[in-house]
């Protein structure tokens, strides 16, 4: 059963990277281009599946080719989908995420439909109470009931603010675990430096809160006084940081189930977004935990995976061909093991 699970709302992601953001009229090369699947929680547990640890996944997806394409993509990680929803005459949302070199920024358009997320009744709290990492990135009836289950039975929660609402600042008694990002650090607290406004979110339920500031790094705070303050680590050519948000996440998980300090969750976490940042897209450039204790160790980055990955997700995987292809390397990742 698994040991990590999210509760998501995934996305696919058609990703195209550019040396420039073209003004109308005019023209921009176009460097790379993928189809791969997002979702903050959703990519989040995909980095904590390829890292090691046995994840599911509870989330609604369409009844379409892109909502078996995710089914694939998530067992292809050996994360279990047996409580991945397939809502009826759904579509899957569907975002264009692009990234250009001239700026290292990202812009994304939305062109999926909105979808039923997951209620209450659905969940199985049996299946839960098997878990001790819970990921969420919404504050919804299911996913409060789910955290304040996981709590009450002493696992860590952890919440993905990407951006700040009062929704998502509601979820604060309802985490163990707070990571926000810079915009919501300068939305809710403009002036206000990080370590102080973690000290202020610490009052109202977290026993860690972090903010992951992009090129600057993250600053953290624990209640047990640990202080987090780490640099991000220099990356020669970043191709694109869509997903690195997510990916902290996800390998702050694994560290935490190592038993590592904040700090060197953090640090770990950090690691691993590097690596993440050589690809485009938020699933190719999803380093294994051996390549990030190599980098960890020796300051290289062991890249040697990439090709067959970025290959991978030149099309949509979703044909019966791909699934059984998908489960055929999970049990072989599995016998190796």
């Amino acid at each position: 059963m698994p040991k990590a699970i999210a509760i998501c709302t995934p996305v696919t992601d058609y990703l195209i990277n550019l040396d420039h953001i073209p003004q109308p009229n005019s023209f921009a090369r176009l460097n790379a281009q993928s189809w791969q699947f997002g979702g903050n929680a959703a990519t989040a547990i995909v980095t904590a599946a390829r890292q090691g640890l046995d994840c599911g996944i509870i989330a609604p997806v369409g009844d379409d080719d892109m909502g078996r394409a995710q089914e694939v993509d998530f067992a292809r990680h050996g994360v279990d989908t047996r409580y991945l929803f397939k809502r009826k005459d759904t579509a899957t949302p569907f975002v264009i995420a692009m990234s250009d070199q001239e700026t290292g920024g990202r812009s994304f358009l939305s062109a999926g439909s909105p979808i039923q997320r997951v209620q209450p009744e659905e969940l199985d709290l049996d299946y839960l109470r098997t878990a001790k990492y819970l990921l969420l990135d919404s504050n919804t009836e299911a996913t409060r009931l789910a955290a304040d289950t996981l709590l009450a039975q002493g696992g860590e929660v952890m919440f993905d603010a990407s951006s700040y609402s009062q929704s998502q600042e509601e979820m604060l008694p309802h985490t163990s675990i707070y990571i926000a990002s810079e915009f919501y650090l300068k939305t809710r607290y403009p002036g206000l430096p990080a370590l102080e406004a973690c000290r202020e979110m610490l009052r109202r339920g977290p026993h860690t809160v972090l903010f992951t500031l992009g090129a600057q790094g993250c600053v953290g705070l624990s209640k047990q006084g640990d202080e987090i303050r780490l640099p991000a680590f220099p990356v020669e050519r970043v191709v694109d940081t869509t997903g690195c948000g997510d990916t902290f996440h996800g390998a702050y998980i694994v560290a935490l189930d190592r038993g590592l300090s904040p700090l060197d969750c953090a640090r770990w976490a950090s690691a691993s977004s590097a690596i993440k940042c050589t690809a485009i897209g938020g699933r190719a450039g999803q380093p294994t935990a051996r390549e990030v204790e190599r980098f960890l160790q020796t300051g290289e980055m062991d890249l040697a995976f990439l090709p067959e990955r970025l290959q991978y997700y030149q099309r949509v995987h979703y044909t019966l061909e791909d699934a059984r292809l998908a489960e055929a390397q999970i049990r072989a990742a599995l016998n190796k093991s």
